[in-house]
């Protein structure tokens, strides 16, 4: 998809967010395709299939595990997500936040904007902590979380290996009161 003659800049540009349907899966599952093979913000080491995809989209159908997308000129340029931060049932009042962004998309604030979506929804939801795993080298996406009142709760010290790299992952954590 191109988005030639497009200005960039998000403050230039007429986007949206809004909740995600089903005509959207492909796109957000090409943009976190990309992100599995180009980055290391997720340690997906291969595509997402079709029906992965659809299996975790119907998770993202309950409206307590939200999916948002963002979109110019109806063309999605990112998404972001609510999922269950583990299976287990006292950890329900517990979010775990995930946002993707198209490559020529990113460093434009809508990141920022995205996390703060999602903190004004999980608070709306009735959610009581909001946690985020983010890659140690990621440090854009450290920051958005920080200025958005985030504490990094811990990190899990070389814990994943993509790219030929031993990465760490901070847990950065909101506690909505």
């Amino acid at each position: 998809m191109s988005f030639k003659g497009v200005m960039k800049k998000m403050n230039d540009l007429n986007y949206q967010i809004r909740k995600a349907n089903e005509n959207d899966l492909n796109r957000i599952t090409e943009i976190y395709n990309w992100a599995v093979q180009n980055t290391v913000a997720t340690f997906d080491l291969e595509n997402r299939t079709e029906e992965k995809a659809q299996e975790w989209f119907s998770l993202h159908q309950d409206p307590y595990y939200p999916l948002f997308i963002a979109e110019i000129h109806n063309e999605i340029i990112g998404w972001a997500s609510i999922s269950p931060f583990h299976p287990r049932p006292a950890y329900k009042a517990s979010g775990e936040f995930s946002i993707y962004i198209a490559p020529e998309f990113q460093k434009q604030g809508l990141g920022k904007r995205f996390l703060a979506t999602l903190c004004d929804t999980a608070q709306q939801l009735g959610y009581h902590t909001l946690l985020g795993l983010i890659t140690g080298t990621n440090a854009p996406s450290l920051s958005v979380a920080e200025k958005l009142g985030f504490k990094e709760a811990g990190r899990y010290q070389e814990i994943g290996q993509k790219f030929g790299k031993i990465l760490d992952v901070v847990v950065v954590q909101k506690i909505f009161a």
